[in-house]
């Protein structure tokens, strides 16, 4: 973890996001301020082609990786796409581990026709790695610095949000993060039309030993 974004001045700070331009940058997420930090990548072919040929059913495998553990997918088919899928989650397993210091992540792949999560919300986690292969990609608020208190009465349906892109690498701050009680990134779901192939989409949290 890089020190020189930490400090205990959080409260007060203007709550906002970051697109970087390279990997390296994601440690902006250290700043106090930033509640979402992005990079927009360009991810192998092979990977959408692999997903858009498996059977069109929802899943989700939940597997705990080790700093050096590989991911199983046993649950989907295995062919050339699976492999260069594997060794793509291995590179965000690194990313979390490498950023966060942590010995192992906690990782779920989800196949999945509907909104998850379709309102606005802040995750209970320190931060969180999320990453969509396939369909609509995360959306967070435009304007991160508005009222937290009630996001479930206020829907903001008419408020501006950014929606990240297929492959994009977006880091989630929440409300368990050091001094962030008061803040965490403001997102949601994105809606899936019907008729449509499924999203496909990654969460990744560190973990630590007890």
């Amino acid at each position: 973890m890089n020190k020189a974004f930490l400090d205990t001045s959080a409260a007060t700070c203007v709550p906002a996001w970051k697109r970087v331009d390279e990997l390296a940058d994601l440690v902006e997420i250290f700043d106090p301020s930033v509640q979402v930090c992005s990079w927009q990548r360009e991810i192998e072919p092979v990977i959408g082609n692999y997903l858009a040929g498996l059977h069109q059913e929802p899943m989700q495998s939940v597997e705990t990786l080790s700093e050096n553990g590989s991911p199983g997918l046993s649950s989907l088919s295995a062919d050339d796409g699976q492999s260069v899928l594997i060794e793509d989650l291995s590179l965000l397993r690194n990313i979390v581990c490498d950023l966060l210091g942590c010995p192992a992540v906690g990782m779920r792949l989800a196949r999945i026709g509907h909104a998850m999560c379709p309102g606005w919300h802040i995750d209970r986690v320190g931060i969180r790695l999320v990453c969509t292969y396939q369909g609509p990609g995360t959306q967070w608020l435009e304007k991160q610095d508005m009222d937290r208190s009630n996001l479930h009465q206020n829907r903001n349906e008419s408020a501006a949000f950014v929606e990240a892109a297929v492959g994009e690498i977006v880091l989630l701050k929440g409300s368990l993060w050091q001094d962030n009680e008061a803040f965490g990134a403001i997102h949601r779901s994105p809606e899936i039309a019907s008729n449509t192939p499924l999203r496909t989409l990654v969460t990744l949290d560190a973990l630590w030993s007890e």
